[in-house]
């Protein structure tokens, strides 16, 4: 019978759905940030499989986990997990296998628009009597259709949203470390990131955090962008350097950013990109949609039933 230790708050809509899907047999047993450590220690050392919803995969649950067949995020960033200590220990950690590629790929779609056209100010500005201010006029509101759009990182979200922008008949191009056939297939093209970050009127991020991608976009790549263009952040927000991005938009050095991320999360109250007009930003909700729950939920059971049967895991992630 395995036993699987679920990582999770107690009120999110995935442990209940944990609850109802689990797969015949599999025992599941509850741990949140308010367990005391030597519980979830020793439910650690009697369990088969982890199920994360969000972080808190520690290194004492990875060196506890003696039986670990498989830690099983319903996230697709991996980036809590000590992925070097996982593979010593030879416990494989899978992601969520693209489960949240459509909600984050259409909230990227959101923030685009919703920059282009100020919709933020021009709900509240509606709501406080304030009607149509200068900068919601049209003559700073731009559309989307025909435009040129960088995709930095075409895994499964990346390649969604490729999928997505055929319909604005955008040129589309992405940069990756290996070819995207399913992004070409929905005709995007394969660059280098300099000259992405050079030609796009929209530069958006779908890459994950490692030791690569830690402030990929600084004050040097933020210089390669248009003074038009616009930067979206969807994945993490230490992939961009914060300071320098925040410099770019006061100096106009580029038009606007949609950040659904942050360098520190929350984000703190007195962060400058709060108060900016041209930016558009949301608290780390884009891979958040109820259809995308039971999705995640399925694959990790799938996934859990793969490797109790004997089979390798899918999905699994290493460190870059």
């Amino acid at each position: 019978m395995p036993n699987v230790m679920v990582l999770s708050g107690p009120a999110l809509p995935l442990l209940k759905m944990a609850e109802e899907m689990k797969p015949e047999g599999y025992e599941l047993t509850v741990c949140t940030g308010d367990t005391d450590d030597g519980e979830v220690e020793r439910v650690a050392s009697g369990a088969d499989f982890v199920l994360a919803f969000g972080h808190g995969v520690t290194d004492d649950i990875l060196r506890a986990g003696e039986n670990l067949k498989l830690v099983q995020l319903c996230s697709a960033g991996y980036d809590g997990v000590n992925l070097r200590l996982a593979g010593e220990l030879g416990i494989p950690v899978a992601n969520n296998g693209g489960a949240n590629a459509i909600p984050v790929a259409e909230f990227a779609m959101t923030l685009i628009l919703s920059c282009f056209r100020h919709l933020p100010i021009a709900h509240n500005d509606t709501r406080d009597d304030a009607w149509m201010r200068p900068e919601i006029d049209g003559y700073d509101s731009y559309e989307l259709l025909g435009k040129t759009v960088g995709i930095v990182g075409a895994g499964r979200i990346g390649s969604t949203l490729a999928r997505l922008l055929r319909g604005f008949e955008t040129r589309t191009l992405y940069t990756d470390l290996v070819r995207c056939e399913r992004a070409e297939s929905f005709g995007a093209e394969r660059v280098e990131l300099d000259e992405l970050l050079a030609e796009s009127d929209v530069v958006s991020l779908h890459t994950n955090l490692n030791a690569g991608s830690h402030k990929l976009i600084g004050a040097r790549e933020l210089g390669l962008m248009k003074k038009s263009a616009l930067l979206v952040n969807t994945c993490r927000g230490p992939v961009v350097d914060e300071a320098a991005l925040i410099e770019a938009l006061r100096n106009g050095e580029i038009w606007g950013a949609g950040l659904d991320v942050f360098e520190i999360e929350p984000v703190e109250a007195d962060n400058p990109l709060l108060t900016m007009d041209n930016v558009v930003v949301a608290p780390h909700v884009a891979g958040k949609s109820w259809e995308s729950y039971p999705r995640r939920v399925s694959f990790a059971f799938e996934n859990m039933q793969r490797v109790w049967g004997g089979n390798a895991p899918d999905s699994v992630v290493t460190e870059d």
